[in-house]
């Protein structure tokens, strides 16, 4: 089965994270994204696939950075919120394992933290295939995760998180960000690690955080980061 359909059951989404932070969250992981296309493709027109994209802000960051931007999500509820949010970009309603969408249709295809609510192995790795369909050749494939090689980060996630809110449910199958180098070998560039601002951090002590992480992702603890993202090229024939 395919976990994502518990945020039908989730009221009010956006309201579960604090605007300060998701502002927070999505410009580090938009800024980055935006950087690895524009390396690759120069200032050109670029098109993004949001899979799994829930409310839409991802999405309608990338629109309002002047790209065209198509999310997916397996939760009619969230679709319905993200065409509110953004009327302007397309949303469907849809599996991330069987994507509608021919072949080539994305010179950038990405995941964010949705991954993990697919309910086994086999099914990750078959989103990632989808991800692969999708996207032209010579275009990027971005997959963000969570960090779950910090214990910390592990306990709060698996033992703390989903008693606070029903983001997450427990049965998360979280990704390391060794298992993308095992898997794809030299098709997976290097992790880039960033954030260590906790999601319950006050408003008025985020420039605090962010000036401490910022020094934090310059120096080798930067492995212990909340968040992670990797891009990977063509999947292995066994892929």
């Amino acid at each position: 089965s395919y976990l994502m359909t518990h945020f039908d059951h989730i009221d009010d989404y956006d309201a579960e994270i604090s605007p300060h932070m998701r502002d927070h969250f999505m410009a580090r992981k938009i800024g980055h994204m935006l950087a690895l296309a524009r390396a690759r493709f120069g200032d050109r027109s670029l098109s993004f696939l949001d899979a799994g994209c829930g409310t839409g802000h991802h999405a309608r960051a990338l629109r309002d950075a002047g790209y065209e931007a198509t999310g997916i999500d397996d939760s009619e509820r969230q679709i319905v919120r993200a065409r509110e949010n953004d009327p302007h970009s397309r949303f469907v309603c849809g599996s991330m394992l069987s994507l509608p969408f021919p072949d080539g249709a994305f010179d950038v295809s990405y995941a964010i933290n949705s991954l993990h609510h697919l309910d086994s192995r086999a099914a990750q790795d078959a989103a990632v295939r989808e991800l692969f369909r999708v996207t032209k050749p010579g275009g990027l494939v971005i997959v963000h995760e969570m960090n779950t090689r910090n214990p910390l980060i592990r306990f709060y996630l698996t033992s703390v998180f989903p008693r606070l809110k029903p983001i997450d449910t427990g049965a998360e199958l979280w990704i390391l960000p060794s298992h993308w180098q095992e898997r794809y070998g030299a098709a997976c560039g290097a992790a880039s690690y960033f954030t260590f601002t906790p999601d319950f951090a006050p408003r008025i002590l985020l420039p605090l955080f962010v000036a401490l992480e910022r020094i934090l992702e310059r120096t080798p603890l930067r492995i212990w980061s909340a968040h992670y993202a990797v891009t990977i090229g063509s999947p292995k024939a066994s892929a």
